[in-house]
């Protein structure tokens, strides 16, 4: 009789959510809180790209961009980043990181 040794699993946790988006045609900059394994906080973003498939209609997201996204990329990228320095001057000010 062979012992099969106890597997552990994790407990599922919730997704994180972002606590800001932007958008401009297509392009979605959203906004995250994380916290280092220090214990540091600090926001950074990620950029998507949505889209429509032409053969079933079906909508989703993409990591990867066009060319003509250029526009809405640089775009969103600004208004990221100028929210994350408006949320680091108001931490500096003695408020809360973002929410």
């Amino acid at each position: 009789m062979t012992d099969k040794p106890d597997i552990k699993r994790k407990k599922p946790t919730p997704p994180e959510t972002p606590i800001h988006t932007i958008q401009a045609g297509a392009v979605t900059a959203a906004i995250w809180r994380r916290q280092s394994p220090a214990g540091y906080m600090y926001l950074d973003f990620s950029l998507t790209r949505s889209f429509e498939s032409l053969s079933s209609g079906n909508t989703g997201h993409s990591k990867n961009f066009f060319a003509r996204n250029r526009q809405e990329l640089t775009q969103v990228i600004a208004q990221a980043t100028d929210w994350i320095e408006q949320q680091e001057l108001k931490k500096g000010a003695g408020e809360n990181l973002a929410a």
